[in-house]
């Protein structure tokens, strides 16, 4: 997941994949939006920035964050999990300058990931900020809820919460999301406003054609998906068809050989063989069909039935 916090929404919930992308992006463009969108998937999360209708950054993690993907290679992948389906994608509207905020966040580099709250001095660590005079960007967040503080030297420029789409100039951050079950923090090193070089990503490049590749891209591999599962039925299908006539010509020669009784004892015996006939399994078979056989036939007649099964297998 890319934990951040909700500014204020203008789409909740949404099913990206039945909405064109980079028409949907190309209307925030045009109407000079500023703010970020979230795609959540199960295969992992990612997150496009507008500045006043520019496509500022994009960024994707998949789910165990072994892998990080930013620009185009991003924006490709996000058009792969929306076109799939299963995905949700959430739009909030923020301030300029909180974009920017965000955007030095999502590309920051991480001092601590991951910790634990539960025995955490926040409150040591917001000193320890100041006193080393830090440009950093402090994420505390739960599932739910996330919380972030800006510092450039030292210096808390402000304080990022759920619903607001500027920075607040001041917080108590330790008594709020810090206190929620399951609380954790990220600690990451960020550049400052005036160090951030932006680019306008869809003024580089036109997204159609690297959603128009990548739905063709996903077509193909579905296709080559059902040709597959088709040709895997009709081999179980002729598999068992094989199966169900050997199993009609066993009954035929148990039958010719000890009788009615032979024929039911082959059906109980090759319940043992699967669909694919198995070597060990026609072996098993026979072994059991010869005990069965015994109670009513002599061995001289029954190895001649089972040899005449063997001939009869091995010439289907």
């Amino acid at each position: 997941m890319i934990f951040l916090p909700r500014g204020n929404p203008v789409r909740q919930k949404v099913n990206p994949a039945r909405i064109n992308l980079p028409e949907a992006m190309g209307k925030l463009r045009a109407g000079t939006f500023t703010g970020y969108l979230h795609f959540d998937a199960p295969q992992g999360a990612g997150v496009i920035l507008f500045q006043k209708g520019q496509l500022i950054s994009s960024i994707f993690v998949d789910k165990d964050e072994s892998n990080r993907l930013i620009a185009y290679d991003a924006i490709a992948k996000i058009f792969e999990i929306s076109i799939l389906g299963g995905a949700i994608l959430n739009i909030y509207r923020l301030s300029e300058d909180l974009v920017l905020g965000v955007h030095a966040l999502l590309h920051g580099r991480y001092l601590q990931k991951h910790q634990d709250l539960s025995c955490f001095d926040v409150r040591a660590q917001l000193d320890q900020i100041k006193d080393d005079g830090l440009t950093v960007c402090l994420r505390i967040y739960t599932d739910d809820q996330t919380a972030l503080i800006f510092y450039d030297q030292g210096y808390a420029l402000g304080f990022f919460h759920e619903g607001k789409t500027e920075l607040e100039p001041s917080a108590d951050i330790s008594t709020s999301v810090a206190r929620l079950p399951g609380a954790k923090l990220d600690l990451l090193e960020v550049r400052s406003a005036d160090e951030v070089v932006l680019a306008d990503l869809m003024g580089s490049a036109n997204l159609g054609p690297i959603w128009q590749r990548t739905r063709k891209l996903l077509l193909e591999e579905r296709h080559k998906r059902e040709e597959t599962a088709m040709r895997s039925q009709k081999q179980n299908q002729n598999q068992e068809q094989k199966r169900q006539r050997i199993l009609s010509t066993f009954k035929i020669i148990a039958g010719n050989h000890i009788g009615k009784f032979g024929v039911t004892q082959v059906e109980k015996a090759f319940l043992v063989v699967g669909a694919d006939l198995k070597a060990e399994e026609l072996e098993k078979f026979y072994i059991d069909l010869q005990q069965l056989a015994r109670l009513v036939a002599g061995q001289p007649k029954i190895l001649i039935m089972i040899e005449e099964m063997k001939n009869k297998f091995n010439d289907q």
